[in-house]
């Protein structure tokens, strides 16, 4: 099977501002459709929590959560400052459905760098 990205831009930087919700996709979303957002998440400065992540985050690292959609919008990522002044940059974003990462799990959890740019986009 393969894995359509839904992200439009799967490479470029988007920088979050805090208590702020900043668009990751053009592609709106489906009202009860399950997602899996993945992406290279770059803090500086202090730590944050994202909304559907479990923990702090104070590095680089990628972050995965499923987002059950409750109205047609594009994708969105939001974040809490935890501490600190932090700079957020997100890139490498993967968006799938959840039917699509269940049926690709055990390839999609071993890709430890993407950049997006090698799959099919939407």
């Amino acid at each position: 099977m393969m894995v359509t990205n839904l992200c439009t831009r799967p490479s470029s930087t988007i920088t979050l501002s805090a208590d702020r919700w900043v668009g990751i996709t053009t592609i709106p979303n489906k009202p009860g459709t399950k997602y899996l957002v993945s992406a290279y998440v770059n803090v500086t400065g202090g730590t944050i929590s994202i909304s559907g992540v479990d923990g702090v985050i104070s590095a680089s690292q990628r972050v995965s959560y499923a987002l059950l959609a409750s109205v047609a919008s594009p994708m969105s990522m939001y974040y809490r400052v935890v501490s600190g002044n932090p700079t957020v940059t997100v890139t490498g974003i993967l968006i799938c459905t959840w039917d699509e990462y269940q049926a690709n799990k055990t390839l999609l959890d071993s890709i430890h760098y993407f950049t997006g740019d090698t799959m099919p986009l939407a």
